[in-house]
């Protein structure tokens, strides 16, 4: 009975130990697992930010003239329109960009919107009178963003 026990117990050690050698020469041997080279990946939106630097310095020769700035702006009836600096405007409304430089050259057109005018991408509606500041680059003609104001009690919003 001994004997029965002692080779049971020598036959399961020598199938464990080829077993364990078996998995273990094949975790050696085996080859990686190759990976395929990653080609074109898009870049991040993030990363493809424009800088404008400052270009205060440029003669008026090489900045967009004021006519072409006041096509873009045909629908409304401007009240001013004013080549400043962007820290200037900057000031005035508390909107810094970090991409623009402060003294990048910038033209501000203000004026306003007789009628309707749909504003944050069709939620609410200036009913009449909408006042709008345009900023746009001086230099590329770039539009740095518009910001809408209606007067009280001429909004209607679609959106609670």
């Amino acid at each position: 009975m001994i004997n029965i026990f002692t080779i049971t117990s020598l036959l399961s050690a020598f199938v464990f130990a080829s077993t364990i050698s078996l998995l273990l020469m094949h975790i050696v041997i085996a080859k990686p697992i190759q990976t395929k080279k990653q080609v074109n990946q898009p870049i991040p939106f993030n990363s493809r930010v424009r800088i404008y630097p400052a270009n205060n310095s440029l003669p008026a020769n090489r900045l967009i003239p004021i006519e072409r700035v006041l096509k873009k702006s045909s629908k409304m009836r401007i009240t001013e329109a004013k080549l400043t600096t962007y820290e200037e405007f900057a000031a005035k409304t508390g909107g810094y960009k970090s991409s623009i430089s402060n003294n990048r050259m910038v033209w501000i057109v203000t004026g306003f919107v007789q009628g309707e005018l749909r504003m944050a991408k069709g939620r609410s509606v200036c009913t009449d009178n909408a006042k709008l500041v345009e900023l746009t680059d001086a230099e590329t003609g770039n539009s740095f963003g518009r910001s809408i104001y209606c007067p009280p009690n001429n909004q209607i919003n679609f959106m609670p």
